[in-house]
């Protein structure tokens, strides 16, 4: 089938399927699960998930220099977090409406 195909239509098929299969890489972001620093970010912010008081700064626990400068840390963090947090039905997730954008919120990024 491939034979019937002009040259430029096989070229650019291939070229799509290439910038397709390479994007899938990072589609869903860095894999951190493994790092050191994953993991405690995860403790971390399962700690706070489940004792978390909305406006109560002192129940955030988070490492600051490594929330600010590691992206592993981070990710874990929001991930335990979301994991770990108190189900209720007015609990938001890391990056919802706790500070989004602010530091003294727990997502505080």
């Amino acid at each position: 089938m491939a034979k019937n195909l002009p040259k430029p239509v096989l070229a650019a098929a291939l070229l799509g399927l290439a910038m397709t299969l390479s994007a899938c890489g990072t589609m869903f972001g860095e894999d951190y699960s493994e790092k050191p620093e994953y993991k405690a970010g995860y403790s971390a912010g399962c700690g706070t998930g489940t004792g978390y008081v909305p406006g109560n700064s002192a129940t955030v626990i988070r490492d600051p220099e490594l929330w600010n400068t590691n992206k592993a840390y981070r990710a874990g963090w929001k991930a335990g977090f979301n994991s770990c947090r108190a189900s209720t039905t007015n609990a938001p997730g890391a990056g919802e409406d706790m500070g989004r954008g602010r530091r003294n919120g727990p997502s505080g990024y």
